[in-house]
């Protein structure tokens, strides 16, 4: 099995991914105004790092042969994503 996505290693995505979590981890939304106890917040805080980590965790999973396990986690990453992405939209 080929393990690159696009001619590069998925190694290497995945510490791509892993160093976009950590960026994330402190870049995020300040102006959202929600109480810190807030599920929008959480969702708001974490998700987008979330949705980095759970890619670099799939790309991980693909450059050691578990396919499958890596498309399970990649759906997950999917999940986060849109969470957050709909949680953004709708928050005021």
């Amino acid at each position: 099995m080929d393990h690159k996505l696009l001619g590069v290693p998925f190694l290497v995505w995945s510490g791509v991914c892993l160093l976009l979590a950590v960026v994330w981890v402190f870049v995020w939304p300040h102006k959202a105004g929600l109480a810190v106890d807030s599920p929008r917040w959480l969702i708001l805080r974490w998700g987008h790092a979330l949705a980095w980590l759970l890619l670099a965790l799939s790309a991980l999973l693909a450059h050691f042969a578990l396919p499958t396990l890596a498309r399970l986690v990649g759906w997950a990453a999917l999940a986060s994503y849109l969470m957050f992405m709909v949680t953004s939209v709708t928050t005021k």
